[in-house]
């Protein structure tokens, strides 16, 4: 079984649990299916006082999912988090690595954070219907960020393919992702309005954006208004992926977010 590995994202940060400097940690969680390349440029934008971590989860590209028998997703952050020598400044989750953020939080004895973010994760209110059309729509939902997420990386590597190509490769990640990938979602989608989050103690900032397909404002407002230091920024240009594609803007954020907590100002445009 892979354990949680810790990778600087700069050339100062090779030795990721070195217990010297005395500027901010940033420790990043990504998605289902991706991996720490992700965070690459979101790490730049928050510029050189900041020593930023990816952690690598076994929820990473060509996983085999055997993990999900092993731990929860809360879990195994904390179990990557230990090797650090005290809590960073601020955690940073994208999607299902949001969501295994949010269950650390609510479950841990101790904050394991001074502050997180969480960016594009996905929260169904415990009085929220379960029905088959939702499961049906949250199935097409992660099909298309299975999807999008290949775009963006693709698009990050500035490669260029041949439609018929780049079409050959979406739907060999989705045969590969296979059904396993999507319940481990949906079970923490359905999970997720029965965590006691109203117990955390540290700011919490949640983002969203209007062009993320799995956007349900009302659901993060929930999330946000049980949170007791909670902030919610939901951006009109932001989809799944800004964490890529609107890095610089959301490094921003995060640097005012990790400084200021909930006095902190909206994402700035």
């Amino acid at each position: 079984m892979i354990q949680p590995r810790l990778h600087g994202l700069t050339a100062d940060d090779r030795d990721a649990t070195a217990a010297d400097g005395d500027g901010p940690v940033a420790v990043f969680v990504h998605g289902m299916e991706d991996d720490c390349r992700g965070w690459t440029a979101l790490a730049r934008s928050l510029g050189p006082q900041w020593r930023t971590l990816a952690m690598c989860v076994p929820w990473h590209a060509g996983n085999d999912y055997s993990w999900r028998y092993a731990g929860r997703p809360g879990e195994w952050v904390a179990a990557g988090l230990s090797k650090l020598p005290a809590p960073p400044t601020v955690l940073v989750g994208h999607s299902f690595g949001a969501n295994a953020i949010l269950e650390l939080l609510a479950t841990s004895p101790q904050p394991p954070a001074r502050s997180a973010v969480l960016t594009t994760p996905f929260y169904r209110p415990h009085d929220a219907p379960v029905t088959w059309r939702a499961f049906d729509r949250s199935r097409r939902i992660f099909q298309r960020q299975i999807s999008d997420g290949l775009r963006s990386r693709l698009t990050a590597r500035k490669t260029s393919l041949e439609p018929d190509i780049l079409e050959s490769m979406l739907e060999r990640a989705w045969e590969r992702t296979g059904p396993s990938a999507f319940l481990a979602v949906f079970e923490q989608y359905l999970a997720s309005g029965h965590l006691p989050v109203q117990t955390v103690e540290i700011p919490v900032l949640v983002v969203g954006g209007e062009r993320d397909p799995g956007l349900n404002r009302d659901h993060l407002r929930a999330l946000t208004d049980r949170l007791p230091l909670g902030l919610l920024a939901c951006e009109p240009d932001y989809d799944h992926f800004c964490h890529r594609r609107h890095a610089h803007r959301l490094g921003r954020s995060i640097d005012r977010f990790a400084r200021y907590g909930t006095d902190a100002e909206r994402p700035a445009r």
